[in-house]
């Protein structure tokens, strides 16, 4: 890429203003912006903008394309000048860039749910192990604003997405895939796509490389299949097997220093209940996260530490406030409290299936507020799963896919009952007309109920219904619950 090549970026969120300003550091001076925005704020001097319903006509003038993530790589436009054997454009992205001039590692982390977690907790961990770390990609920092700042022992820490991986033709050194399953079906056209659009984290690895698989899932054989690279087999299922498990409620590796080779040692990590990350599911995010940290030399102790106070991020299971409600003295009755746990990021059905596992294994009751805008996930086995869970007490639904969530319970209860896995009666469900609504009608369940319970956000589905985006979700129910704190104490 020349300074004087004609440049186009197209989308201006935080990828995009990232790579803007990057490209005008380094002295690129014929930049044009391209949004579906009629305007954007913020342009630099000299920036030229072209917005509007045809943003991505005449992309033939330019010399290079920087694609944003929310723009699709199949669509049309940008599809047939990838596939023009003799276009004079080179179409490009924020992460491609970043992998072709990264000076160091990448670690890069992938999956369906749990890459923000895992990749937050592997930084984590890396850290406290004396690590310099970058973290960045489809979580916080957009990667091209941290390029400058790598120096020789530095390594980086990358949550990617779909949209990310899609067009990269390098590989990170270590490459944690996560469950994939169907996820974006709004934007990609089928699972297939789906899939294969995440090849690119292992595709490219050689010999020198690690990739770690969860082998409970199907996904693993598909992806075994890619690069060359030393596999690492991870299983949260007793008697498990590969280089990290669970059995027993304790975590444990494959321990060969020190040993003849033909043996096989098994040393324990850590508890599985000393761990600050709630909920079983979250082991599918620890224990790669371990595995990570012992390719990278990280001791036993600091890993078990770090395990031991990571709490986790803003929006995943997250405890934001606590009710107490004061019991009938004369009637002998105590006092009992309602928790509230934020799960806004949970976007797909297998995240609040995760959640609301986290409680009934517990033996917590607790109250579910579902629901949102609409992207085409299947809730069959949400409604399954949900229709055996005896602790779930009643179902919130709001928006589009709250219709459809209640239609999957009602399938769910009549397959249970069917195969004999429930006999109790449905779940029982209300619509209501919005996330408030659905708060003070789950407290009011809570309070008639008399003791312990929570009150659990995990939607299920995107937010766009009623929000901007999941965070905004998370922070009104967060203040919501306040309220209700509030109320509780008599404030």
């Amino acid at each position: 890429m020349e300074k004087t090549d004609k440049i186009a970026i197209l989308g201006y969120g935080v990828e995009g203003r990232a790579m803007c300003e990057y490209l005008l550091r380094h002295g690129y001076s014929d930049v044009t912006v391209c949004d579906q925005s009629e305007r954007v704020e913020g342009l630099a001097d000299g920036v030229k903008f072209r917005g509007g319903s045809e943003y991505l006509s005449g992309l033939r003038d330019f010399d290079v394309v920087f694609r944003s993530p929310g723009i699709s790589y199949f669509k049309p436009e940008i599809a047939e000048l990838v596939d023009e054997s003799d276009s004079q454009t080179v179409v490009t992205s924020m992460t491609k860039y970043f992998f072709e001039h990264c000076p160091v590692p990448i670690i890069g982390v992938t999956g369906t749910k749990g890459k923000g977690t895992t990749s937050s907790l592997i930084t984590d961990i890396l850290r406290r192990g004396g690590h310099k770390v970058f973290l960045g990609g489809n979580i916080g920092v957009p990667a091209v604003s941290f390029l400058d700042e790598l120096s020789e022992d530095a390594t980086v820490v990358l949550e990617l997405s779909s949209f990310q991986l899609v067009d990269l033709e390098q590989s990170p050194h270590i490459a944690v895939v996560l469950n994939v399953t169907s996820e974006h079906l709004d934007y990609h056209a089928s699972v297939e796509e789906y899939h294969e659009s995440k090849y690119p984290i292992m595709q490219f690895q050689t010999d020198a490389d690690f990739a770690l698989l969860n082998a409970d899932y199907p996904y693993a054989k598909e992806f075994a299949e890619l690069g060359s690279a030393q596999r690492i087999y991870i299983s949260t299922r007793q008697g498990g097997s590969g280089a990290l498990w669970v059995d027993s409620g304790r975590i444990y590796f494959v321990d060969e220093s020190d040993m003849d080779p033909r043996e096989r040692g098994a040393r324990e990590v850590i508890a599985c209940k000393d761990i600050a990350l709630l909920g079983r599911h979250n082991l599918e995010n620890v224990l790669p996260s371990v595995a990570v940290a012992q390719i990278m030399d990280v001791s036993l102790h600091t890993i078990e530490v770090s395990l031991r106070t990571f709490q986790g991020l803003p929006h995943r299971l997250e405890p934001v406030g606590e009710m107490i409600v004061t019991g009938d003295v004369m009637k002998g009755d105590g006092n009992f409290s309602v928790a509230f746990y934020n799960d806004s990021f949970s976007t797909t059905p297998e995240a609040c299936i995760a959640a609301c596992a986290t409680f009934n294994d517990l033996e917590k009751p607790f109250f579910l507020i579902a629901g949102g805008s609409e992207k085409g996930s299947d809730f069959t086995a949400l409604g399954w799963r949900l229709s055996q869970m005896k602790f779930l007490q009643k179902i919130f639904l709001m928006g589009p896919s709250g219709v459809r969530i209640g239609e999957a319970l009602k399938a769910g209860h009549t397959s249970c009952v069917e195969d004999g896995s429930v006999c109790r009666l449905p779940v029982s469900c209300v619509t209501v007309g919005g996330l408030r609504e659905a708060v003070e009608g789950a407290v009011a369940e809570a309070r008639s109920l008399g003791g312990d319970s929570v009150v659990l956000m995990s939607p299920a589905a995107a937010s766009f219904n009623e929000f901007k985006n999941y965070k905004e979700r998370g922070e009104v129910f967060k203040k919501l619950a306040g309220e209700m704190g509030a109320i509780g104490a008599g404030l």
